[in-house]
């Protein structure tokens, strides 16, 4: 398998929103609300085009029938704090069966090699539900440890407050 990271482009838009939107993506958010087009392209002009958010679209390889690629998911590094050289990781999921637990750890790795390579990062963290064991096994594979719970930080889907795990990597 083989999994390269390009940089979001607008018109990535309609796969954002279509991930986005899907329940098995907000049950991992803390912001549980539709996203639009209208809204996608608004974030995209404020925190892509700025420079603030560093967004890639996880495409796949296929290579059996010729060279091609296709997306299948999308990673990125917000709130890059570039005085104590340090952001936070966030994953889109998204129901392509490409998008399994092997590629989802080579994003991640790609991902974590740009934020300390090309950025410069000294830390990467990542807010995962404390009752996401899936998600926390996928990030502890790809190279991050458990640095704090937060006791009752976010609702979750049904209104109740729910842990939360602050994850990292270390360089």
């Amino acid at each position: 398998m083989r999994i390269f990271l390009r940089p979001v482009r607008r018109e990535d838009g309609s796969n954002i929103v279509k991930w986005r939107n899907s329940d098995k993506v907000k049950d991992h958010c803390f912001d549980k609300s539709q996203v639009t087009l209208e809204s996608n392209e608004s974030f995209y002009e404020a925190y892509i085009e700025t420079g603030k958010y560093k967004q890639f679209i996880v495409e796949r390889i296929d290579e059996d029938f010729g060279v091609s690629s296709y997306p299948i998911a999308t990673v990125y590094l917000k709130d890059m704090d570039l005085e104590n050289h340090r952001c936070e990781f966030c994953i889109f999921t998204s129901d392509d069966q490409e998008w399994n637990t092997e590629s989802q750890k080579i994003a991640i790795q790609q991902l974590l090699k740009k934020a300390f390579d090309e950025y410069n990062m000294h830390k990467v963290y990542s807010y995962v539900f404390r009752e996401n064991h899936d998600e926390v096994e996928l990030l502890m594979k790809a190279g991050f440890h458990k640095e704090a719970v937060l006791e009752a930080e976010a609702f979750d889907g049904t209104g109740n407050y729910v842990d939360v795990l602050r994850m990292c990597v270390i360089v």
